[in-house]
């Protein structure tokens, strides 16, 4: 097994799509309809942290009572990093694809339970020639692409010698399945607050890292707060409880922190630009970078179609490279089912 060490350097062009956010508020910040913030459902996707409960960002304003809608949501991962500790190494070659299907539906006022199915596929993919032109044309760090085959897969980490997790074919199945119950606490034109807990259940498969094989309880806490006419502020903190896992078990923590901070600018009507940060405490008592905390920047924005149906595009990078995957790329389409 090859193992090279990836510089852990900060990403140029994470910063440069986030300044040039802010240069479009700037420049265009007139009042336009007071709709509240929905976050991308982007989090780390990292092989590693999908296996546990960690949810998506969540909005602050819920649905009306009897109201309900469906969300399908994917997100598209590509990882290349090689990282070694004093008795530890860890080599991920991988592409994960994971879609999201979310139902939520408010069955009492101030009140919704939503219902996640992931279904999760780790394989060599095909963006690695796609990402080496992107890196090479923006002229950012490379790591350790230009010595790799591409479209490949192969996740192998090794502790004191042993080898606990060794993956060199393409895996799918149902991920973990989650339940969450919101309450609206607050609940106005210019702000909302939502208080949020999620049972995850282990109906994935840990031989194949699409589940963790145990149940994991998050509570938190989601905000949003409009600072003019077309500018929100929203973000979301919690506490993860993750059960013993069949994965990595000896390495693995119970407990974690998790937050996500955004800002919401809306230049036109049907069109939305965002910017978000997503972060988590380590999951892994470890030296190694990708196995622990992670601050990930995510960018892009959302076109309404009509009043039922709108499209999020958004793509997320590693703040600091070797943290979590190289690049993710979401999609997700909101329907309302409501008459």
């Amino acid at each position: 097994m090859l193992l090279l060490e990836k510089p852990a350097v900060f990403k140029i062009s994470g910063f440069f799509y986030l300044s040039l956010f802010i240069l479009c508020m700037a420049s265009f910040n007139k009042p336009l309809l007071a709709e509240h913030a929905s976050p991308f459902l982007t989090r780390n996707q990292s092989p590693f942290s999908l296996i546990y409960g960690l949810p998506l960002a969540s909005s602050a304003q819920l649905l009306e009572k009897n109201n309900s809608r469906w969300i399908s949501s994917l997100n598209i991962s590509n990882t290349l990093n090689s990282q070694s500790a004093a008795n530890e190494k860890l080599l991920i070659d991988v592409e994960t694809v994971q879609l999201n299907l979310i139902y939520d539906y408010s069955f009492e006022k101030n009140w919704m339970l939503r219902l996640q199915l992931p279904l999760v596929k780790h394989s060599g993919g095909f963006l690695d020639s796609a990402i080496d032109s992107y890196h090479q044309a923006l002229g950012l760090p490379e790591g350790l692409r230009p010595g790799f085959p591409r479209n490949q897969i192969d996740i192998d980490y090794r502790l004191n010698g042993i080898q606990p997790l060794n993956i060199s074919s393409q895996q799918q199945s149902i991920g973990d399945i989650s339940v969450q119950l919101a309450w609206q606490a607050e609940n106005t034109d210019s702000a909302a607050v939502s208080y949020w807990l999620s049972l995850k259940l282990p109906s994935g498969d840990e031989s194949k890292l699409t589940g963790s094989g145990a149940t994991d309880i998050a509570a938190w806490s989601s905000m949003d707060y409009r600072i003019s006419g077309a500018i929100w502020l929203y973000g979301q903190a919690g506490l993860l409880y993750m059960g013993n896992s069949d994965v990595l078990r000896t390495i693995q923590k119970n407990w974690a922190v998790f937050a996500t901070t955004g800002m919401k600018f809306r230049p036109w009507q049907s069109v939305e630009l965002k910017a978000q940060f997503d972060m988590h405490s380590a999951f892994y008592d470890t030296d190694i970078d990708f196995l622990g905390d992670v601050v990930q920047l995510t960018f892009g924005g959302s076109y309404h179609i009509n009043r039922k149906h709108s499209i999020d595009f958004a793509v997320a990078e590693d703040i600091v490279n070797g943290t979590s995957p190289d690049v993710n790329f979401n999609i997700s389409w909101w329907i309302s089912l409501n008459p």
